[in-house]
């Protein structure tokens, strides 16, 4: 499996609001930091945090738009699609590295403002 698909399948668990399956990619240590929040360390609290956010949107799809490697980074471009609470689609830019080490990511840190979906 390429990067490029582990990608695809994680935004998929996300899209489906499997959290289990989104966490499982994680290294039991992991950080998680989503824009400028404090950061989430281990996999329970990813779980936890993913959960919670597909909770708070009617819906979400994530766009891949691009995934390049470097060394054992990944740096995602997404287009991710929801709903504001007034019913507005809304198609949100986002950019997500990745840090991984061998098949497990230690470190993730999504470059979002989804304040648009919370207004």
């Amino acid at each position: 499996m390429t990067r490029a698909d582990m990608v695809r399948q994680m935004c998929a668990a996300v899209d489906s609001g499997d959290a289990e399956a989104f966490g499982a990619w994680f290294a039991s240590d992991a950080t998680y930091v989503f824009g400028n929040n404090d950061p989430l360390i281990g996999r329970a609290a990813v779980v936890a945090a993913t959960a919670g956010a597909a909770g708070a949107l009617p819906w979400v799809r994530h766009v891949v738009d691009q995934v390049a490697e470097v060394g054992d980074q990944l740096f995602c471009r997404f287009t991710i699609e929801t709903e504001a609470p007034d019913g507005k689609q809304l198609a949100l830019p986002c950019v997500t590295v990745i840090w991984m080490s061998g098949e497990e990511i230690v470190d993730y840190r999504v470059h979002m403002d989804i304040s648009p979906a919370m207004a």
